[in-house]
């Protein structure tokens, strides 16, 4: 009788092989619970930022001004200079 004929070692080999696709799924996982506190710890980065720049406009009025001139002259688009603006 050889080694394959062997029910008890084809029944290892398969719960090695489902061991491995657990393995497997549980690192997706994982790196999924990563994402999900990266994306929420960014989000509060930008709060955090925004708030910060909202604070400092308003400690500095100049600024304020400056930024409504700048967003007059320039405009509030983010095109690119060398793209055609539709009229």
């Amino acid at each position: 009788m050889s080694k394959d004929d062997n029910p008890n070692e084809l029944r290892a080999r398969q719960l090695r092989f489902l061991a491995a696709l657990h393995r497997k799924r549980a690192a997706e996982l994982d790196m999924a619970a990563a994402a999900y506190v990266a994306a929420g710890s960014m989000q509060r980065f930008v709060e955090v930022i925004t708030e910060s720049e909202a604070r400092e406009l308003a400690a500095h009025p100049d600024l304020a001004e400056l930024n409504v001139q700048l967003e007059g002259f320039y405009g509030t688009d983010t095109a690119h200079p060398d793209e055609e603006h539709p009229s």
